[in-house]
Protein backbone atom coordinates (compact mmCIF):
# COMPACT_ATOMS: atom_id res chain seq x y z
CA UNK A 1 0.00 0.00 0.00
CA UNK A 2 1.08 3.65 -0.24
CA UNK A 3 -0.41 6.62 0.18
CA UNK A 4 -0.49 9.97 -1.29
CA UNK A 5 0.88 12.84 1.00
CA UNK A 6 0.53 16.18 -0.31
CA UNK A 7 2.32 18.96 1.17
CA UNK A 8 0.28 22.46 1.81
CA UNK A 9 2.86 24.63 3.31
CA UNK A 10 6.19 24.79 5.01
CA UNK A 11 7.17 27.47 7.72
CA UNK A 12 9.62 28.23 10.66
CA UNK A 13 7.91 28.78 13.94
CA UNK A 14 10.03 30.35 16.45
CA UNK A 15 10.05 31.10 20.34
CA UNK A 16 6.97 33.57 21.05
CA UNK A 17 8.58 35.44 23.64
CA UNK A 18 11.76 33.82 24.94
CA UNK A 19 12.21 34.58 29.03
CA UNK A 20 15.31 36.74 30.00
CA UNK A 21 17.01 33.63 32.09
CA UNK A 22 17.00 31.75 28.75
CA UNK A 23 20.28 30.30 28.04
CA UNK A 24 22.01 31.77 25.01
CA UNK A 25 24.16 28.53 24.42
CA UNK A 26 23.75 24.50 25.51
CA UNK A 27 26.52 22.56 26.26
CA UNK A 28 26.63 19.11 25.07
CA UNK A 29 27.47 16.19 27.88
CA UNK A 30 29.40 13.10 26.13
CA UNK A 31 25.75 11.30 26.31
CA UNK A 32 24.70 13.74 24.05
CA UNK A 33 27.94 13.21 22.18
CA UNK A 34 27.46 9.54 21.91
CA UNK A 35 24.10 9.51 20.76
CA UNK A 36 23.41 8.65 16.92
CA UNK A 37 23.67 11.87 14.85
CA UNK A 38 20.09 11.52 13.04
CA UNK A 39 16.27 11.92 14.39
CA UNK A 40 14.16 10.62 16.77
CA UNK A 41 10.91 9.86 15.27
CA UNK A 42 7.35 9.54 16.75
CA UNK A 43 3.82 9.92 14.99
CA UNK A 44 0.60 10.19 16.93
CA UNK A 45 -2.94 9.31 15.24
CA UNK A 46 -5.62 11.28 16.35
CA UNK A 47 -9.22 10.53 15.46
CA UNK A 48 -12.05 13.57 13.79
CA UNK A 49 -13.98 15.06 17.08
CA UNK A 50 -16.22 17.94 17.97
CA UNK A 51 -12.62 19.55 18.92
CA UNK A 52 -10.55 18.92 15.55
CA UNK A 53 -13.72 19.22 13.48
CA UNK A 54 -12.18 22.69 12.16
CA UNK A 55 -8.72 21.86 10.65
CA UNK A 56 -7.57 25.78 10.53
CA UNK A 57 -8.06 26.63 13.98
CA UNK A 58 -6.68 23.30 14.94
CA UNK A 59 -3.61 23.62 12.77
CA UNK A 60 -3.16 27.96 14.40
CA UNK A 61 -3.77 27.14 17.93
CA UNK A 62 -0.74 24.00 17.48
CA UNK A 63 1.13 26.57 15.91
CA UNK A 64 0.43 29.16 18.42
CA UNK A 65 1.00 26.93 21.50
CA UNK A 66 4.00 25.05 19.52
CA UNK A 67 5.62 29.19 19.76
CA UNK A 68 4.95 29.19 23.56
CA UNK A 69 6.43 25.97 23.98
CA UNK A 70 9.93 26.88 22.56
CA UNK A 71 10.01 29.69 25.12
CA UNK A 72 10.22 27.18 27.96
CA UNK A 73 12.80 25.06 25.36
CA UNK A 74 14.42 27.67 23.32
CA UNK A 75 17.14 24.67 22.88
CA UNK A 76 14.83 22.96 20.35
CA UNK A 77 15.05 26.21 18.07
CA UNK A 78 18.66 26.55 17.99
CA UNK A 79 21.48 25.14 16.04
CA UNK A 80 23.84 22.65 16.63
CA UNK A 81 27.18 25.18 16.71
CA UNK A 82 30.02 22.42 17.01
CA UNK A 83 30.53 18.76 18.73
CA UNK A 84 29.79 20.93 22.16
CA UNK A 85 27.26 22.90 21.99
CA UNK A 86 24.07 24.15 20.50
CA UNK A 87 23.51 27.69 19.93
CA UNK A 88 20.19 29.06 21.58
CA UNK A 89 19.56 31.38 18.67
CA UNK A 90 15.59 31.45 18.33
CA UNK A 91 15.79 30.39 14.62
CA UNK A 92 12.95 27.99 14.58
CA UNK A 93 11.64 24.78 13.88
CA UNK A 94 10.36 22.97 10.89
CA UNK A 95 6.37 22.98 11.00
CA UNK A 96 4.68 21.35 7.49
CA UNK A 97 1.23 20.96 7.13
CA UNK A 98 -0.04 18.03 4.92
CA UNK A 99 -3.13 16.92 3.02
CA UNK A 100 -3.03 12.69 3.09
CA UNK A 101 -5.64 11.32 0.37
CA UNK A 102 -6.64 8.09 2.28
CA UNK A 103 -8.69 7.83 5.41
CA UNK A 104 -6.61 7.06 8.72
CA UNK A 105 -8.39 3.49 9.00
CA UNK A 106 -6.73 2.51 5.80
CA UNK A 107 -3.26 3.61 6.85
CA UNK A 108 -3.93 1.90 10.69
CA UNK A 109 -4.89 -1.34 9.04
CA UNK A 110 -2.33 -1.61 6.94
CA UNK A 111 0.90 -0.31 8.73
CA UNK A 112 3.72 -0.35 7.01
CA UNK A 113 6.81 1.38 8.06
CA UNK A 114 7.42 2.76 4.39
CA UNK A 115 3.81 4.27 4.84
CA UNK A 116 4.60 5.60 8.09
CA UNK A 117 7.50 7.48 6.35
CA UNK A 118 5.29 9.60 4.87
CA UNK A 119 4.32 11.16 7.68
CA UNK A 120 7.24 12.25 8.44
CA UNK A 121 8.62 15.76 8.10
CA UNK A 122 12.15 14.98 6.80
CA UNK A 123 14.09 12.02 6.36
CA UNK A 124 14.62 10.84 9.90
CA UNK A 125 18.20 8.99 8.66
CA UNK A 126 20.41 12.72 7.79
CA UNK A 127 22.29 14.22 9.53
CA UNK A 128 20.77 16.31 12.18
CA UNK A 129 23.93 18.64 12.86
CA UNK A 130 23.08 19.92 9.32
CA UNK A 131 19.40 21.39 10.10
CA UNK A 132 16.69 21.52 12.46
CA UNK A 133 16.92 19.89 15.42
CA UNK A 134 12.64 19.57 15.80
CA UNK A 135 10.83 19.47 12.65
CA UNK A 136 6.72 18.59 12.59
CA UNK A 137 4.57 17.39 9.93
CA UNK A 138 0.33 18.19 10.66
CA UNK A 139 -1.00 15.66 8.09
CA UNK A 140 -4.52 15.95 8.09
CA UNK A 141 -6.71 12.86 6.22
CA UNK A 142 -9.77 12.76 4.31
CA UNK A 143 -11.84 11.63 6.84
CA UNK A 144 -10.42 14.68 9.44
CA UNK A 145 -8.24 12.42 11.24
CA UNK A 146 -4.73 14.15 12.25
CA UNK A 147 -1.81 12.69 12.73
CA UNK A 148 1.52 14.65 13.96
CA UNK A 149 4.93 13.17 12.82
CA UNK A 150 7.68 14.16 14.40
CA UNK A 151 11.48 14.41 14.14
CA UNK A 152 13.83 15.77 16.64
CA UNK A 153 17.31 15.50 16.92
CA UNK A 154 18.91 12.67 19.06
CA UNK A 155 21.89 14.78 19.84
CA UNK A 156 19.25 16.57 22.90
CA UNK A 157 16.68 14.82 23.17
CA UNK A 158 15.91 10.65 24.30
CA UNK A 159 12.59 8.92 24.31
CA UNK A 160 11.63 10.20 27.24
CA UNK A 161 12.83 13.99 26.68
CA UNK A 162 10.47 13.38 23.69
CA UNK A 163 7.47 12.69 25.74
CA UNK A 164 8.18 15.81 28.22
CA UNK A 165 8.13 17.82 24.88
CA UNK A 166 5.75 16.41 23.71
CA UNK A 167 2.93 16.71 26.81
CA UNK A 168 3.92 20.13 27.62
CA UNK A 169 3.41 21.44 24.19
CA UNK A 170 -0.26 19.60 24.42
CA UNK A 171 -0.62 20.86 27.86
CA UNK A 172 -0.15 24.45 26.23
CA UNK A 173 -2.34 23.51 24.14
CA UNK A 174 -5.01 22.37 26.19
CA UNK A 175 -4.78 25.93 28.27
CA UNK A 176 -7.39 28.56 27.68
CA UNK A 177 -4.78 30.77 28.79
CA UNK A 178 -1.40 31.55 29.88
CA UNK A 179 -1.23 30.49 33.13
CA UNK A 180 -0.10 26.73 33.15
CA UNK A 181 3.28 26.67 35.11
CA UNK A 182 5.81 24.87 33.12
CA UNK A 183 9.66 25.06 34.37
CA UNK A 184 12.03 26.84 32.26
CA UNK A 185 14.81 24.54 33.19
CA UNK A 186 13.94 21.52 31.26
CA UNK A 187 17.20 21.34 29.60
CA UNK A 188 20.08 20.82 32.44
CA UNK A 189 23.65 21.18 31.98
CA UNK A 190 24.92 17.75 32.44
CA UNK A 191 28.32 18.09 31.68
CA UNK A 192 29.33 18.09 35.46
CA UNK A 193 28.07 14.89 35.59
CA UNK A 194 28.61 13.65 31.77
CA UNK A 195 32.25 15.14 30.95
CA UNK A 196 32.12 16.34 27.49
CA UNK A 197 35.05 14.58 25.59
CA UNK A 198 36.95 14.92 22.42
CA UNK A 199 35.21 11.79 20.36
CA UNK A 200 34.36 10.28 17.04
CA UNK A 201 30.98 10.37 17.28
CA UNK A 202 29.98 6.42 16.36
CA UNK A 203 27.16 4.59 15.54
CA UNK A 204 25.70 0.59 14.92
CA UNK A 205 23.71 1.96 12.65
CA UNK A 206 24.63 3.54 8.69
CA UNK A 207 23.23 6.85 8.71
CA UNK A 208 23.86 9.06 5.37
CA UNK A 209 24.51 12.41 4.68
CA UNK A 210 22.14 15.52 4.64
CA UNK A 211 21.49 14.80 0.56
CA UNK A 212 22.03 11.30 0.85
CA UNK A 213 18.55 9.12 1.25
CA UNK A 214 19.27 6.01 2.98
CA UNK A 215 18.90 2.56 1.14
CA UNK A 216 15.42 0.48 1.40
CA UNK A 217 15.18 -0.63 4.91
CA UNK A 218 12.63 -3.56 5.92
CA UNK A 219 10.71 -3.26 9.10
CA UNK A 220 8.21 -5.95 10.94
CA UNK A 221 5.93 -5.43 13.71
CA UNK A 222 4.45 -7.80 16.27
CA UNK A 223 2.29 -7.43 18.94
CA UNK A 224 2.50 -9.10 22.66
CA UNK A 225 -0.72 -8.69 24.17
CA UNK A 226 -1.14 -9.66 28.04
CA UNK A 227 -1.70 -13.35 27.48
CA UNK A 228 1.64 -13.74 25.64
CA UNK A 229 3.78 -11.66 28.05
CA UNK A 230 2.19 -14.09 30.88
CA UNK A 231 3.48 -17.09 28.92
CA UNK A 232 6.93 -15.58 27.90
CA UNK A 233 7.72 -14.56 32.13
CA UNK A 234 6.54 -18.38 32.57
CA UNK A 235 8.63 -19.88 30.16
CA UNK A 236 11.31 -18.00 31.88
CA UNK A 237 10.95 -19.45 35.17
CA UNK A 238 12.22 -16.22 37.05
CA UNK A 239 10.71 -13.13 38.09
CA UNK A 240 11.23 -11.16 35.14
CA UNK A 241 9.89 -7.49 33.71
CA UNK A 242 7.89 -7.05 30.66
CA UNK A 243 10.08 -5.72 28.73
CA UNK A 244 12.86 -8.39 29.94
CA UNK A 245 11.22 -10.98 28.62
CA UNK A 246 10.14 -9.58 25.57
CA UNK A 247 13.64 -8.42 24.68
CA UNK A 248 14.71 -12.12 25.59
CA UNK A 249 12.80 -13.56 23.27
CA UNK A 250 12.83 -11.11 20.50
CA UNK A 251 16.62 -11.15 20.77
CA UNK A 252 16.91 -15.27 20.50
CA UNK A 253 14.68 -14.78 17.67
CA UNK A 254 17.34 -12.67 15.92
CA UNK A 255 20.10 -15.24 16.92
CA UNK A 256 18.49 -17.29 15.32
CA UNK A 257 17.93 -15.48 11.59
CA UNK A 258 21.40 -13.70 11.80
CA UNK A 259 22.77 -17.72 12.38
CA UNK A 260 20.64 -18.87 9.31
CA UNK A 261 21.36 -15.87 7.20
CA UNK A 262 24.84 -15.98 7.26
CA UNK A 263 24.85 -19.62 7.59
CA UNK A 264 27.06 -20.36 10.53
CA UNK A 265 29.42 -17.92 9.45
CA UNK A 266 32.42 -16.64 11.78
CA UNK A 267 30.05 -14.51 13.90
CA UNK A 268 30.82 -16.54 16.95
CA UNK A 269 29.22 -13.56 19.66
CA UNK A 270 25.90 -11.76 19.48
CA UNK A 271 25.57 -8.71 21.83
CA UNK A 272 22.29 -6.99 22.35
CA UNK A 273 22.04 -3.24 23.56
CA UNK A 274 20.10 -1.72 25.85
CA UNK A 275 19.28 1.43 26.36
CA UNK A 276 19.18 2.31 30.57
CA UNK A 277 16.97 6.24 31.75
CA UNK A 278 20.15 7.12 34.39
CA UNK A 279 18.17 9.81 35.73
CA UNK A 280 16.49 7.87 39.19
CA UNK A 281 19.95 5.99 39.47
CA UNK A 282 22.19 8.82 39.09
CA UNK A 283 23.23 10.75 42.48
CA UNK A 284 22.06 13.28 43.06
CA UNK A 285 18.76 11.90 41.17
CA UNK A 286 17.75 14.10 38.01
CA UNK A 287 13.78 14.93 37.46
CA UNK A 288 12.32 12.52 35.28
CA UNK A 289 11.58 15.36 32.84
CA UNK A 290 14.82 16.42 32.48
CA UNK A 291 15.71 16.82 28.42
CA UNK A 292 19.09 15.39 26.92
CA UNK A 293 20.22 11.98 26.09
CA UNK A 294 20.57 11.12 29.90
CA UNK A 295 20.69 6.85 28.49
CA UNK A 296 23.49 4.20 29.71
CA UNK A 297 23.82 0.67 27.06
CA UNK A 298 23.59 -2.13 29.42
CA UNK A 299 25.25 -4.94 27.10
CA UNK A 300 24.16 -8.86 26.84
CA UNK A 301 26.38 -11.22 25.07
CA UNK A 302 25.77 -14.93 24.37
CA UNK A 303 28.58 -17.19 22.80
CA UNK A 304 28.19 -19.60 20.00
CA UNK A 305 30.62 -22.10 22.54
CA UNK A 306 27.85 -21.82 24.63
CA UNK A 307 25.76 -24.81 22.77
CA UNK A 308 22.16 -24.52 21.69
CA UNK A 309 20.09 -21.10 22.34
CA UNK A 310 18.48 -21.02 25.52
CA UNK A 311 15.72 -18.34 25.98
CA UNK A 312 15.92 -18.79 30.09
CA UNK A 313 19.55 -18.09 29.73
CA UNK A 314 18.90 -15.08 27.84
CA UNK A 315 16.74 -13.78 30.03
CA UNK A 316 19.59 -14.04 32.87
CA UNK A 317 21.70 -12.36 30.80
CA UNK A 318 19.33 -9.25 29.84
CA UNK A 319 18.81 -8.99 33.45
CA UNK A 320 22.64 -8.88 34.69
CA UNK A 321 23.39 -6.94 32.15
CA UNK A 322 20.90 -4.03 33.83
CA UNK A 323 21.90 -4.63 36.88
CA UNK A 324 25.60 -4.16 36.63
CA UNK A 325 24.60 -0.64 35.31
CA UNK A 326 22.67 0.17 38.43
CA UNK A 327 25.40 -1.24 40.58
CA UNK A 328 28.92 -0.11 38.73
CA UNK A 329 27.14 2.70 37.28
CA UNK A 330 28.19 4.63 34.24
CA UNK A 331 31.60 3.75 32.65
CA UNK A 332 31.93 5.56 28.64
CA UNK A 333 35.88 5.99 28.70
CA UNK A 334 36.22 2.93 26.44
CA UNK A 335 32.85 2.70 24.72
CA UNK A 336 34.54 4.10 21.30
CA UNK A 337 36.76 0.66 21.35
CA UNK A 338 34.35 -1.11 22.65
CA UNK A 339 31.54 -0.84 19.99
CA UNK A 340 34.18 -0.93 16.83
CA UNK A 341 35.34 -3.62 18.09
CA UNK A 342 31.80 -4.95 18.46
CA UNK A 343 30.85 -3.87 14.71
CA UNK A 344 33.71 -6.32 13.69
CA UNK A 345 33.36 -9.37 15.45
CA UNK A 346 29.81 -9.56 16.74
CA UNK A 347 25.94 -9.41 15.79
CA UNK A 348 24.71 -7.02 17.24
CA UNK A 349 20.91 -5.96 17.86
CA UNK A 350 20.11 -2.66 19.55
CA UNK A 351 16.91 -1.95 21.31
CA UNK A 352 15.31 0.77 22.76
CA UNK A 353 12.01 0.46 25.28
CA UNK A 354 9.79 3.47 25.21
CA UNK A 355 7.16 1.19 27.82
CA UNK A 356 6.16 3.24 30.75
CA UNK A 357 6.42 6.78 29.08
CA UNK A 358 3.16 8.56 28.85
CA UNK A 359 3.15 8.53 24.74
CA UNK A 360 -1.15 7.86 24.98
CA UNK A 361 -1.82 10.55 27.60
CA UNK A 362 -0.16 13.68 24.69
CA UNK A 363 -3.80 15.41 24.25
CA UNK A 364 -4.19 18.55 22.33
CA UNK A 365 -7.72 18.99 23.45
CA UNK A 366 -8.68 16.40 21.28
CA UNK A 367 -8.48 13.38 23.34
CA UNK A 368 -5.75 10.48 23.65
CA UNK A 369 -3.94 9.10 20.94
CA UNK A 370 -5.70 6.62 18.72
CA UNK A 371 -2.40 4.82 18.11
CA UNK A 372 0.87 5.74 19.06
CA UNK A 373 4.10 4.79 17.15
CA UNK A 374 7.89 5.42 15.97
CA UNK A 375 8.09 6.43 12.10
CA UNK A 376 11.46 5.00 11.22
CA UNK A 377 13.39 2.12 12.29
CA UNK A 378 16.98 1.14 11.50
CA UNK A 379 18.64 -2.15 10.94
CA UNK A 380 19.41 -4.41 13.74
CA UNK A 381 16.93 -2.21 16.34
CA UNK A 382 13.99 -3.01 17.72
CA UNK A 383 11.78 -0.63 19.41
CA UNK A 384 9.29 -1.97 21.83
CA UNK A 385 6.36 0.59 23.04
CA UNK A 386 2.94 0.06 25.28
CA UNK A 387 -0.05 -0.70 23.49
CA UNK A 388 -2.73 1.81 23.85
CA UNK A 389 -4.03 0.02 26.67
CA UNK A 390 -0.85 -0.03 29.01
CA UNK A 391 -1.02 -3.98 29.15
CA UNK A 392 0.69 -5.29 25.85
CA UNK A 393 4.10 -4.58 24.15
CA UNK A 394 4.56 -3.47 20.15
CA UNK A 395 7.61 -4.11 18.56
CA UNK A 396 9.06 -2.75 15.64
CA UNK A 397 12.04 -5.14 14.58
CA UNK A 398 14.41 -3.62 11.72
CA UNK A 399 15.28 -6.28 10.39
CA UNK A 400 17.89 -6.03 7.06
CA UNK A 401 18.29 -4.42 4.05
CA UNK A 402 14.84 -5.26 2.99
CA UNK A 403 15.67 -7.31 0.11
CA UNK A 404 15.07 -11.19 -0.35
CA UNK A 405 17.26 -14.22 -1.50
CA UNK A 406 16.29 -17.05 -3.86
CA UNK A 407 16.70 -19.08 -0.96
CA UNK A 408 14.96 -16.92 1.57
CA UNK A 409 11.76 -16.85 -0.32
CA UNK A 410 12.07 -20.40 -1.09
CA UNK A 411 12.57 -21.13 2.58
CA UNK A 412 9.40 -18.71 3.62
CA UNK A 413 7.16 -20.22 0.76
CA UNK A 414 7.53 -23.88 2.13
CA UNK A 415 6.62 -22.51 5.48
CA UNK A 416 3.40 -21.26 3.71
CA UNK A 417 2.93 -24.65 2.52
CA UNK A 418 3.89 -24.07 -1.00
CA UNK A 419 6.42 -25.76 -2.47
CA UNK A 420 8.18 -24.68 -5.75
CA UNK A 421 11.19 -26.38 -8.23
CA UNK A 422 14.66 -24.48 -8.64
CA UNK A 423 13.39 -23.50 -12.10
CA UNK A 424 9.87 -22.51 -11.56
CA UNK A 425 11.22 -20.15 -8.45
CA UNK A 426 13.50 -18.76 -10.34
CA UNK A 427 10.82 -18.04 -13.41
CA UNK A 428 8.91 -16.85 -10.51
CA UNK A 429 11.89 -13.96 -9.25
CA UNK A 430 12.22 -12.78 -13.33
CA UNK A 431 8.79 -12.33 -13.11
CA UNK A 432 8.02 -10.29 -10.03
CA UNK A 433 11.83 -8.71 -9.71
CA UNK A 434 10.76 -5.62 -11.67
CA UNK A 435 14.10 -3.61 -11.27
CA UNK A 436 16.10 -7.01 -12.52
CA UNK A 437 18.48 -6.43 -9.58
CA UNK A 438 18.67 -10.59 -8.71
CA UNK A 439 16.51 -10.10 -5.10
CA UNK A 440 13.14 -9.70 -4.37
CA UNK A 441 12.25 -6.18 -2.28
CA UNK A 442 10.06 -5.28 -0.34
CA UNK A 443 7.59 -3.80 -3.09
CA UNK A 444 8.08 -6.72 -5.36
CA UNK A 445 7.48 -9.18 -2.52
CA UNK A 446 4.31 -7.86 -1.90
CA UNK A 447 2.88 -8.07 -5.46
CA UNK A 448 4.26 -11.80 -4.93
CA UNK A 449 2.33 -11.82 -1.82
CA UNK A 450 -1.11 -10.51 -3.17
CA UNK A 451 -1.00 -13.39 -5.91
CA UNK A 452 -0.54 -16.10 -3.35
CA UNK A 453 -2.86 -15.34 -1.45
CA UNK A 454 -5.47 -14.35 -4.12
CA UNK A 455 -4.61 -18.07 -5.21
CA UNK A 456 -5.20 -19.02 -1.92
CA UNK A 457 -8.05 -17.58 -1.08
CA UNK A 458 -9.76 -19.08 -4.68
CA UNK A 459 -8.54 -22.23 -3.15
CA UNK A 460 -10.26 -22.08 0.28
CA UNK A 461 -13.33 -21.52 -1.80
CA UNK A 462 -13.38 -24.32 -3.55
CA UNK A 463 -12.23 -26.33 -0.44
CA UNK A 464 -15.06 -24.97 1.29
CA UNK A 465 -17.72 -25.57 -1.37
CA UNK A 466 -16.03 -29.13 -1.64
CA UNK A 467 -16.37 -29.42 1.60
CA UNK A 468 -20.31 -28.42 1.48
CA UNK A 469 -20.81 -31.77 -0.61
CA UNK A 470 -18.42 -33.81 1.11
CA UNK A 471 -20.71 -34.97 3.85
CA UNK A 472 -18.97 -37.67 5.76
CA UNK A 473 -15.45 -36.22 5.39
CA UNK A 474 -13.64 -38.79 3.50
CA UNK A 475 -12.34 -36.94 0.38
CA UNK A 476 -15.29 -38.01 -1.80
CA UNK A 477 -18.85 -36.45 -2.79
CA UNK A 478 -21.56 -39.27 -2.99
CA UNK A 479 -24.07 -39.34 -6.10
CA UNK A 480 -26.96 -39.32 -3.69
CA UNK A 481 -25.50 -35.94 -2.07
CA UNK A 482 -24.39 -34.28 -5.19
CA UNK A 483 -28.22 -34.35 -6.59
CA UNK A 484 -29.32 -32.88 -3.05
CA UNK A 485 -27.26 -30.08 -3.11
CA UNK A 486 -27.75 -29.05 -6.54
CA UNK A 487 -31.71 -29.84 -6.09
CA UNK A 488 -31.89 -27.57 -3.23
CA UNK A 489 -29.80 -24.71 -5.10
CA UNK A 490 -32.55 -24.85 -7.92
CA UNK A 491 -30.84 -26.50 -10.67
CA UNK A 492 -32.64 -28.89 -12.76
CA UNK A 493 -31.57 -32.80 -12.80
CA UNK A 494 -29.97 -33.78 -15.12
CA UNK A 495 -29.00 -37.27 -16.89
CA UNK A 496 -28.74 -39.95 -14.41
CA UNK A 497 -25.74 -42.31 -13.60
CA UNK A 498 -28.17 -44.76 -14.82
CA UNK A 499 -28.78 -42.71 -18.18
CA UNK A 500 -25.38 -41.88 -18.25
CA UNK A 501 -23.96 -45.53 -18.18
CA UNK A 502 -26.96 -46.64 -20.94
CA UNK A 503 -25.57 -43.43 -23.13
CA UNK A 504 -22.39 -44.53 -23.21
Amino acid sequence: MDIKVEIISKEIIKPSSPSPKSPKSHKLSLLDQKAPNCYTTFILFYHKNSSSSDLVNVLDSLKVSLSKTLNHMNQLAGRVKDGFTVECNGQGVAFLCAKVHEDMSSVLKNLKIQVLRRLLPLNPLTRSDDYVLLALQTNCFVCGGIAIGICISHLIADGSSVATFLNTWASISRAKNDSINISDNLFMDCTSIFPPEEVHSFSVFQFGGKDQIPPKMAARRFVFDESNILALKTKAERSTSRVEAVLAFVWEAVIAAMQKRNNNSAIKNYVIRIPIDMRRRIQPPLPQQTMGNIIHMAEANWEVSEGALDYKSLVKKVQDSIKNVTKHGYDAKNMDDRVTALNKEVGILSSTSLCKLPFYDIDFGWGRPKWASVGAIATNLVVLMDTRDGKGIEVWLGNGDARITKKELNDSLEKMGIFMSCSNLAQMINKIDVNGDGYIDIDEFGALYEIIMEERDEEEDIREAFNVFDQNGDGFITVDKLKSVLGSLGLKQGRTIERLQADD
